[in-house]
């Protein structure tokens, strides 16, 4: 079990890059910068379209419940309510924001070959279409039978895209057929997870359904690796390859969770969340060579 500083944790990341194997994994709290509406505004949402006072309407079951009983009850609005997230998620605002966000900068010029990401939207590509990167979404069966063209970051989006809706894991029964892990999605991070290293930013660890997600992946990777000798010791390869999260305050106890599926936490001051997570990605990023002549 290892609490990290942001000192300690550079030079082991910056390895793992060297070696292209670190892949940042992206939840909704990296895209706070950009003022995106949050559980709470979109469950506000569902309320009023279904004729419930907001606030009672929260009492009556979690999000993804909520979202279940607006598609048992009116399939048809569904869509358009997906669709009213997306122009918010999109809109102007959004997009300007997102222009001088000095964390996503900071990702496009990492040189990531691969980003995963449980968000719907696309400012991660947005971010890297600013930085003129190259840059492809992987949120379809299709997307994951193309081949990543070179100097391409390929980011796949774990519970789908506004693009294609019929991708998008938003309800209950949605997230329960997920639990299989047999989706093309699935099967790309259970590959992944052999031989890469993956740095969680803006994951809440208390989410259930990401916990049971890397609770199989983890015994998947087990499994696949199986154990090996090393100096004498029966050891086990999926040791080897260590995960981080990025955590503004951990306490004791996830440490000790996260420890289970070897996963080590970098906490970084909280007094400002977006310069911390610059100043995490910043020496990853490649040095300019110098002009020798």
């Amino acid at each position: 079990m290892a609490v990290l500083s942001l000192t300690d944790a550079i030079p082991l990341l910056r390895e793992a890059h060297r070696e292209q194997r670190l892949i940042p994994f992206l939840g909704a709290g990296f895209s706070q910068p950009l003022g995106l509406p949050q559980w709470d505004a979109l469950m506000g949402w569902m309320a009023e379209d279904l004729g419930f006072d907001p606030a009672l309407f929260k009492l009556h079951g979690t999000a993804l419940q909520l979202a279940e009983y607006l598609k048992l009850v009116h399939p048809n609005r569904l869509p358009r309510f997906i669709a009213r997230i997306e122009e918010r998620f999109h809109s102007d605002e959004a997009q300007a924001r997102r222009k001088k966000s000095e964390q996503h900068k900071a990702l496009a010029r990492c040189g990531f070959r691969s980003i995963y990401t449980t968000n719907f939207e696309r400012h991660i590509e947005g971010a890297f279409s600013d930085a003129r990167k190259r840059v492809m979404t992987v949120a379809r069966d299709l997307d994951f039978a193309r081949p990543v063209p070179p100097g391409t970051c390929a980011v796949y989006k774990f519970h789908g895209d506004f693009a294609d809706p019929d991708t998008i894991v938003l309800t209950e029964s949605q997230f329960f057929n997920r639990f299989s892990l047999d989706a093309a999605p699935d099967l790309r991070l259970r590959t992944d997870l052999l031989t890469n290293v993956f740095l969680f930013i803006g994951y809440s660890f208390n989410d259930p359904n990401i916990r049971y997600i890397w609770h199989r992946m983890d015994m998947m990777r087990r499994r696949a690796s199986g154990p090996t000798k090393r100096r004498g010791v029966l050891g086990d390869v999926a040791a080897v390859c260590r995960s981080y999260w990025v955590s503004f305050g951990a306490g004791p106890v996830q440490p000790k969770l996260l420890d289970r599926w070897n996963i080590d936490v970098i906490e970084l001051d909280g007094r400002d969340k977006s310069r911390s997570i610059v100043q995490l990605l910043t020496p990853l990023q490649p040095r300019k060579r110098r002009n020798t002549r």
